[in-house]
């Protein structure tokens, strides 16, 4: 049976079912965890990331476009966690921002949320790193273009939209070397699969079953020789939300990246609306606080 819209009803569904699939593999997730830093906390990070979104799109009654939309990308901004947690926000603020104004998402507009929602990652980070989320992200949305123009079957859409995921997933070992040594695919791509997984289940009207199905085996990072191959220059990953007392302009937005790139690295700032969300890896996460300090509290 051809099913060519998702309203915002199965919508709402498929973000919460996606949500908890990922929960259910966070631990597996956090085991495939070696890039930027071996720290094991991908998959805890992204769960924290979707959970504190999927809080806010749980509680909806009468759920529409718009207002599924705004809990997405605030929740997940306000809650993200680590690096992957902040990039999957982004990815989620992207897809958002492009159906948010639809009654209804059909196949053009599928394709056209993906592309945007990499388009929104991408640029929140400071340094992109391809064999990484943005990766598998940008593999799905060029697939979702390149289907959407001749297939108007969602169902036959996303399960291409999935393969070409995996697919480049599994190519990630080859594009970061510290993946292929120690014999894992990118944490933050496996995870962002299981989200986009859960949610086609979701939408096939699956009984969803949350064990995991293909165990990965545990990572020996004492192989990886921590030091020498990761380079781990800082040692303070800090967080924080300034509330802006004023709206940041591009200018402003792009001096205090500069500033953070000065003292730090592993970099991901989001300015959105009147708040903006940092990320940075420093030895003096004072500094990063003091500065923000200028724009707001």
């Amino acid at each position: 049976m051809l099913v060519n819209k998702i309203d915002a009803s199965m919508f709402q569904k498929m973000f919460l079912a996606g949500a908890k699939n990922l929960e259910a593999k966070k631990e597996w997730i956090n085991e495939l965890n070696v890039f930027p830093v071996p720290d094991g906390d991908t998959g805890t990070n992204m769960t924290l990331t979707i959970m504190s979104a999927a809080k806010e799109v749980g509680g909806i009654e009468n759920p529409d476009m718009k207002v599924i939309a705004k809990a997405i990308s605030s929740g997940s901004l306000r809650g993200a966690r680590g690096n992957s947690g902040v990039i999957l926000s982004q990815l989620f603020r992207g897809f958002t921002k492009e159906i948010k104004t639809c009654e209804e998402i059909d196949a053009m507009v599928l394709a056209k949320a993906c592309n945007r929602a990499v388009e929104t990652a991408y640029k929140a980070v400071m340094k992109p790193k391809e064999g990484t989320i943005l990766t598998v992200a940008k593999g799905m949305a060029d697939k979702a273009a390149q289907v959407a123009e001749t297939e108007e079957d969602l169902t036959v859409m996303i399960d291409e939209i999935i393969k070409h995921g995996d697919d480049v997933l599994n190519q990630t070992p080859e594009m970061l070397p510290v993946l292929k040594q120690a014999g894992v695919v990118d944490s933050g791509g496996q995870g962002l699969m299981q989200v986009v997984k859960g949610a086609y289940d979701a939408f096939l009207g699956k009984e969803i079953d949350l064990t995991i199905e293909d165990a990965a085996k545990p990572v020996d990072k004492s192989k990886l020789e921590v030091t020498d191959n990761f380079d781990i220059k800082y040692g303070y990953c800090t967080e924080f939300i300034i509330n802006l007392d004023k709206e940041m302009p591009i200018e402003t937005e792009k001096e205090f990246k500069a500033y953070l790139e000065s003292i730090g690295d592993s970099i991901v700032v989001v300015a959105d609306d009147e708040v903006v969300k940092v990320h940075v890896h420093t030895n003096d996460p004072g500094l990063a606080i003091q500065k923000a300090l200028t724009f707001g509290s």
